[in-house]
């Protein structure tokens, strides 16, 4: 009998973590892709594992980000949640359609260049945010929600 209750707890512990390969940072599980897709095969992809791409709201969650991606690469660039495409010049976030109330773009961004209607964080400006055309293949940041068990342990 303490076998099972042993196999329940541990099952129970399994499942409020982020899934293997994703990284936990306070109420979210992201994932940092290692294949590069356009924005919109991006969202797709993330969707595809009941994601998001990232939808970064807060100064802590962008230097969570950045730091993760100095880590793991210093060349790449990532796509984020958000863009323009809408209305010229209102950025939101595509999975709420809240527009920004915080941001974090690098010096000059966004420049509103031709087709540039998409987020990413940009190595050129040390991960800060860029207006990047969608279409161009880029690495990118999946988001969910940190998985939270009312099960008690123990």
């Amino acid at each position: 009998m303490v076998h099972i209750w042993y196999f329940i707890a541990v099952l129970g512990f399994v499942q409020s973590e982020c899934p293997l390969g994703w990284l936990h940072f306070k109420e979210g599980c992201y994932l940092f892709s290692k294949e590069h897709l356009s924005w919109y095969t991006a969202q797709s992809s993330c969707r595809a594992h009941n994601a998001r791409l990232a939808e970064v709201e807060t100064k802590d969650l962008s230097d969570y980000l950045i730091s993760v991606a100095k880590l793991l690469d210093k060349s790449v660039d990532y796509w984020l949640g958000g863009r323009d495409d809408a209305i010229d010049g209102t950025w939101f976030w595509s999975s709420s359609d809240r527009v920004f109330t915080y941001s974090e773009w690098g010096p000059g961004e966004p420049n509103g260049y031709r087709y540039e209607n998409c987020v990413d964080m940009f190595v050129g400006h040390q991960w800060k945010w860029n207006d990047a055309n969608c279409s161009s293949s880029q690495y990118y940041i999946c988001e969910k929600k940190y998985p939270v068990s009312d099960q008690i342990i123990g």
